[in-house]
């Protein structure tokens, strides 16, 4: 059984029992569960997990980027239904045998990270661990009641739009784990190339803006790649879509990689995950029409790449010559047999 079908048994087993009248608003099934707070306001509330050797090696990963990434992982899911931070707990488990500023680090990189992002470290827990580093983080947000924005909700018709240039995580990793195992080419990485993976912005300015002007009617965070991610979208919203192939924001870094590894140029775009950028779906034209401003007051580039069908559960990229070719809905599985290549997968 894979991850995604033991998510939904979870789901179907925690469905029979009653949610509290009048306090939890949504339950299992988004990037945040939400809670009110009062008649006006909700709390946004998600954890996050990341494992040495599953989403991180410690060959390429420092204490410290552990903590940034554990810490804006986790934020990213209140990016992801545009709620302000407001406070985060971690939990730590750690070998004994790291060393003696190891656990300092981790923990520079949590607080430092929150903090940057408004979302102060409160408390939480650390204990030994025989084997593996585990990062814990939970994160609280707060918005409007009514306002969040949420994976089931797009509509047909709508645009799909990006921000950023996802993929450029995946393509990092790939040039990292091919120069750990000392197979394939090794192209040069920038160090800033290296923050898309080591420390990922979550992108809460943008959700702000994009909240603040009524423009997505869906929304999630790009944590397993495209695919896998407009994927929950589709399946939480009973629609389907297609990306349009020429336009893609493949970076030139990205591209490259998947040229030396013999695989398409949009490769790390459509799988790579672990960028934490933005994917959202908005009627026809309302982006374009304050386009300008959301780039100028973000500083991010914002890409039509395709759109909503009524076509319940097909996804496919349309080429330049109008063929229609089917993508494959994948994404990083924690169930799945070990050789897995792809990352992460949120519940």
């Amino acid at each position: 059984m894979g991850e995604f079908e033991h998510i939904a048994n979870i789901r179907r087993l925690i469905e029979k029992t009653a949610l509290p009248s009048g306090s939890v608003r949504l339950g299992i099934g988004d990037d945040c569960c939400l809670v009110g707070a009062n008649s006006d306001e909700e709390f946004a509330l998600s954890t996050d997990t990341i494992v040495e050797g599953v989403h991180f090696r410690l060959d390429y990963f420092s204490y410290y980027q552990v903590g940034v990434k554990a810490a804006a992982a986790a934020i990213s899911d209140l990016a992801a239904m545009a709620a302000e931070p407001v406070g985060s707990l971690a939990a730590v488990s750690i070998a004994e045998t790291a060393g003696d500023n190891a656990l300092e680090e981790l923990a520079l990189g949590l607080i430092e990270t929150c903090k940057k992002y408004g979302c102060p470290l409160l408390g939480g827990d650390l204990t030994r661990s025989p084997a593996p580093l585990v990062a814990t983080v939970t994160v609280i947000g707060k918005l409007p009641a009514g306002s969040a924005i949420r994976r089931s909700t797009a509509c047909v018709g709508d645009e799909i739009w990006v921000t950023g240039s996802p993929g450029d995580a995946g393509a990092v990793l790939a040039v990292l784990e091919n120069a750990r195992g000392g197979r394939g080419p090794r192209p040069l990485v920038t160090e800033e190339q290296a923050s898309r993976l080591h420390e990922p912005v979550p992108r809460l300015a943008e959700a702000r803006l994009l909240r603040n002007a009524g423009l997505p009617t869906a929304m999630i965070d790009i944590s397993d790649g495209v695919v896998a991610d407009l994927n929950h979208i589709l399946e939480n919203s009973g629609c389907g879509a297609f990306l349009y192939g020429d336009r893609f924001p493949v970076s030139e870094f990205s591209h490259s990689v998947a040229g030396d590894l013999g695989l398409a140029p949009e490769h790390f775009f459509l799988y790579g995950g672990e960028d934490f950028e933005i994917l959202f779906t908005a009627p026809e034209g309302a982006v374009q029409e304050q386009l300008t401003s959301l780039t100028e007051k973000s500083g991010t580039s914002f890409s039509l790449i395709g759109r909503i069908t009524e076509k319940t559960g097909e996804l496919s990229i349309k080429r330049e010559d109008g063929r229609m070719e089917a993508l494959e809905k994948t994404g990083f599985n924690h169930f799945n047999k070990p050789g897995s290549t792809h990352r992460k997968e949120n519940s």
